[in-house]
């Protein structure tokens, strides 16, 4: 990610929801996460992006978008393995993010990278629709003890 990246960003955001993230709140992101925000272009312009937060253990998906004319084609998935590795990287070992409970496309998505749901959130977004909460918890490399 680089800061001449923001306005793709923004464009894929407006592209992909119906209540996009202001872009004041991507900026922050973009300054503060810049070891966490991934983008994917083609032919230089911007058609995907993911971020995610770190705390110790946990991880959270923050966003990934994938301009609907593009999608289909394995973005999605390399954006969501990139910040995931990212995470595995940085120690963590359980990563949550939140999904339109109607959005089964992205559910489905979702499942398949190994996210499964743990909890709901009622009127989560600012239309009043309720979201689910998935995890995905981290296995360890590490040898058990005996």
């Amino acid at each position: 990610m680089k800061a001449s990246d923001a306005t793709g960003v923004y464009a894929v955001e407006r592209e992909c929801f119906r209540d996009p993230y202001p872009s004041k709140f991507l900026d922050a992101l973009i300054e503060t996460e810049r070891d966490r925000f991934f983008v994917a272009d083609e032919d230089g312009k911007i058609v995907g992006y993911a971020v995610t937060t770190a705390s110790g253990k946990d991880g959270h998906i923050v966003s990934v978008a994938v301009n609907p004319r593009c999608r289909r084609r394995g973005i999605g998935t390399a954006l969501l393995s990139a910040v995931t590795r990212k995470l595995v990287e940085e120690g963590v070992e359980d990563i949550h993010l939140e999904v339109r409970k109607g959005n089964r496309a992205a559910i489905s998505f979702y499942e398949r990278m190994g996210f499964r749901a743990f909890s709901e959130i009622r009127h989560y977004y600012t239309d009043g629709e309720d979201a689910l909460v998935l995890k995905r918890l981290i296995e360890s490399s590490r040898p058990s003890e005996c």
